[in-house]
C-alpha cells in the first residue's frame, strides 16, 4: 500500500489540471481565429509546418512532468524498514483465568474466547507500552514476559487454553504476585523502583477458591501498581461443558453428588480486588467488553522512557516519480510543435529508447518487490499458504534476499511447518550486509521454531532443543538487552534438561534390568554355596557329636544352667527394642497425618 508523507502537496495536482484546461481553451480560441481568417482547407497551404498532434504530445508531456514532480514532492512511501528511535510507555500485565469455569457459555462463544478477544482489543489500543501475560488456575505461570512486540504477544495469546494448567481452581492472589514479578518486583538482580507507570488487569469470573486476592491487590497498590479487574460471566451462571478428545461437547461437569455445577460471576470479589488495588472494575457481557474505562486507566499512567528501540517505518520512493518527471520534461523540450526535417518522430523515438536503455533500471528487482508486496497482502489477510507461494516466487530471482527468506519463514511458522521455518530463518542470515538487529531477530525466531518442532517431535526433541539453545545464545550475543530472548533461552534449557533426563531414564531402565538379572544369578550361586557349606558342617557336627557324646553330657548340663540367665536377658532387650520401634512408628504416622491435614487444608476440593 502506498503512503504519502506530505499528502497535502497533492492539492497542487489541481493546479496542473487547471493549466491543462487553460491550454485546451487557448487552442480552441486560436482555431476559431484561424477559421475566421481562412477556411480549414487552406490551413495546409498557409501554414505548411504546422502539425495537429505535435502540440498535444508536447503539452501532455509537460503537464505529466509537472504532475510527477508534485507526486515526488509528496514523497510516496512503501514497504517497511527498521529504524531506531525513542520509545516511552507504561508496563501492563494481563492476568488471564484458565480455570475450567472459563469454558462456560453464558458469554458467547465462551468466557475464555471472549477474554482473549478483550486482551487483543487492549493490545490494539497500546502505543509504545510493554505488556506481559500471566495465566492462572489453581496455580499461576508467566506465559510471556514484558515485551513491546505485540505480534509475538498475540501469538502467545492464541496458544492459551484451559488444558495448559493441570492444577485446577482459581488463585487470583498468586497471579497478581506473578504479575508483580514480571515488573521486576522481588528480583535480586534488578533494583525495584516504585512508580505510577504500571498496571495489572485481572480477567476472571471471580470465583477465587485458593488465596487472599484482596490482600495481594492491596500489596500491589502500595508499590504504586494499579489493579483493574474485568468480570467474565453473568450473575445467573451457566454449567461447565465437558468435551471428548475430538473436541465435541458430551456432558456437563458435575459435583460428587451428581448435580450439575453452576458457575456464576462473583462481582463482589472482583470489585473488592479493584478497590483494594486502586483500580476500576468493568463487566463484560454479550453486548460488549466495556474496556473503555480500562484504556483510560492505561492512558493515565505515567510514561517511562525506555531509551532507543527498534521499530518499523515506511521507505521513501520519491526517486521513481522524480525520474519519470525528468524524462517527460526532457522529452517535451526535445519535441517540437512544428514539423522539422532534422528532428523527425523516428529520431525522437530512437533517442527516447536509447535514453531509457542507458537508465539504471532493474526489472528483476522491481518484479521481486512486487511479489513481496503481494505476499505481504496475503500474509496480512491470514492467507499464509498463498503468501508462502508468493514469497517463493520472489526468491527465485535472489535466494539471498533477507526479507524474502524471513517472510517465507514467518508464513511457514504460521502454518505450523516449524522445521522449514527454522531452516529459512537460518538461510536469511546468509544475506549480505544485514544489521545485527535483523540478524538477532532472525535467530530469535529460528529458536522459537526449533522449540515448537521439538515439542511436536519427541524422538528428535533433544536435538531441536539443543539447536534452539544455540540460536538463542547467538541472538543474545548480538542483542544482549533482549529480555524476550533471555526468557526463551531459559525455557529451551529447561526443555533440554527434561529431554536429557527422560533419555537417561530410558537407558537406565535396560541397565537396571540387566543388573537385576546379574544380582539374581549371584544370589542363586551364593545360595547354592551356602547350602553346600551347611551340609558339610552338618556332617562334621554329626561325626563330632558321635565321638564326643559321652564326654559332653556332663558339660552340656553346666552350659544350659549358665546360658539360661543370658537368654532371658537377651529376650528382655529384644522386647524393649521392639517396643521402641513401635513407638517411633506411631510418632511417624502421627506426624505424617498432621502434614497431610495441613496440606489438604490449603487446597480446595473445587477443581473448576
Amino acid at each position: 500500500m502506498i503512503h504519502f508523507e506530505h499528502i497535502e502537496y497533492l492539492w497542487l495536482l489541481l493546479a496542473v489540471a487547471g493549466c491543462g484546461l487553460l491550454w485546451v481553451y487557448a487552442e480552441w480560441r486560436n482555431r476559431r481565429k484561424l477559421e475566421a481568417w481562412a477556411e480549414r482547407q487552406m490551413f495546409g497551404r498557409l501554414i505548411p509546418d504546422r502539425s495537429r498532434w505535435r502540440p498535444i504530445v508536447k503539452t501532455s508531456l509537460t503537464l505529466m512532468g509537472f504532475a510527477l514532480l508534485v507526486v515526488a514532492l509528496a514523497n510516496p512511501q512503501m514497504g517497511t524498514k527498521i529504524e531506531k528511535g525513542k520509545r516511552a510507555g507504561s508496563d501492563v500485565a494481563i492476568c488471564l483465568d484458565l480455570s475450567n469455569s472459563m469454558m462456560a457459555e453464558d458469554i458467547q462463544p465462551n468466557r475464555l474466547e471472549r477474554s482473549k478477544r478483550v486482551v487483543s482489543n487492549i493490545m490494539s489500543t497500546l502505543a509504545g507500552d510493554r505488556i506481559s501475560l500471566v495465566v492462572f488456575a489453581g496455580a499461576s505461570y508467566i506465559q510471556m514476559p514484558l515485551t513491546n512486540d505485540y505480534s509475538a504477544a498475540k501469538l502467545f495469546l492464541d496458544q492459551v487454553s484451559c488444558d495448559m494448567i493441570a492444577s485446577q481452581g482459581t488463585a487470583i492472589g498468586d497471579a497478581i504476585e506473578k504479575a508483580m514479578q514480571t515488573f521486576g518486583y522481588d528480583d535480586p538482580d534488578r533494583e525495584w523502583e516504585k512508580n505510577k507507570g504500571r498496571a495489572i488487569i485481572v480477567i476472571s469470573d471471580g470465583e477465587n477458591h485458593e488465596d487472599d486476592a484482596v490482600g495481594a491487590a492491596r500489596k500491589a497498590a502500595k508499590e504504586g501498581v494499579r489493579v483493574c479487574t474485568i468480570g467474565m460471566g453473568l450473575p445467573d451462571g451457566a454449567p461447565i461443558p465437558e468435551y471428548d478428545p475430538r473436541g465435541r461437547k458430551e456432558n456437563y461437569k458435575r459435583e460428587r453428588g451428581g448435580s450439575i455445577i453452576m458457575t456464576r460471576l462473583n462481582e463482589d470479589m472482583m470489585r473488592q480486588i479493584a478497590d483494594a488495588g486502586n483500580g476500576v472494575y468493568v463487566r463484560a457481557s454479550n453486548a460488549g467488553s466495556g474496556i473503555g474505562e480500562i484504556t483510560k486507566v492505561i492512558e493515565s499512567l505515567e510514561k517511562e522512557d525506555y531509551g532507543e528501540a527498534v521499530f518499523s517505518a515506511y521507505e521513501s520512493r520519491y526517486q521513481y516519480p522524480l525520474t519519470a518527471a525528468i524524462v517527460c520534461l526532457l522529452a517535451s523540450v526535445l519535441f517540437f510543435e512544428r514539423r522539422n526535417r532534422k528532428w523527425s518522430l523516428s529520431s525522437l523515438t530512437g533517442a527516447a529508447v536509447l535514453f531509457m536503455l542507458l537508465m539504471p533500471t532493474d526489472a528483476s528487482a522491481q518484479a521481486n518487490r512486487k511479489q513481496m508486496r503481494e505476499g505481504n497482502r496475503h500474509y496480512n489477510k491470514e492467507k499464509y499458504d498463498q503468501a508462502e507461494v508468493t514469497y517463493r516466487r520472489a526468491l527465485e530471482a535472489d535466494t539471498t534476499d533477507f526479507r524474502g527468506q524471513y517472510n517465507l519463514a514467518s508464513s511457514l511458522y504460521r502454518q505450523e511447518k516449524y522445521d522449514e521455518a527454522a531452516m529459512h530463518y537460518m538461510q536469511a542470515l546468509a544475506a549480505p550486509d544485514i544489521s545485527d538487529s535483523r540478524r538477532a531477530k532472525a535467530l530469535h525466531n529460528a529458536g522459537n521454531s526449533m522449540v515448537k518442532a521439538g515439542l511436536e517431535n519427541e524422538q528428535q526433541g533433544m536435538q531441536y532443543f539443543q539447536q534452539a539453545v544455540k540460536a538463542y545464545q547467538d541472538a543474545l550475543k548480538l542483542d544482549p538487552k533482549n529480555d524476550d530472548t533471555r526468557y526463551n533461552l531459559a525455557y529451551a534449557r529447561r526443555l533440554l534438561q527434561q529431554a536429557q533426563q527422560q533419555q537417561q531414564q530410558q537407558q537406565g531402565g535396560g541397565s537396571d534390568q540387566h543388573n537385576k538379572d546379574q544380582q539374581q544369578n549371584q544370589q542363586k550361586q551364593q545360595g547354592d554355596n551356602q547350602n553346600k557349606d551347611q551340609q558339610q558342617q552338618q556332617n562334621q557336627q554329626q561325626q563330632g557329636n558321635q565321638q564326643d557324646q559321652q564326654q559332653q553330657q556332663g558339660k552340656e548340663q553346666q552350659q544350659k544352667q549358665q546360658q539360661a540367665k543370658p537368654q532371658e536377658q537377651r529376650k528382655q532387650d529384644a522386647e524393649r527394642m521392639l517396643e521402641a520401634v513401635k513407638n517411633n512408628e506411631r510418632q511417624t504416622l502421627k506426624e505424617q497425618a498432621r502434614k497431610e491435614q495441613v496440606s489438604t487444608s490449603r487446597h480446595s476440593d473445587k477443581d473448576w
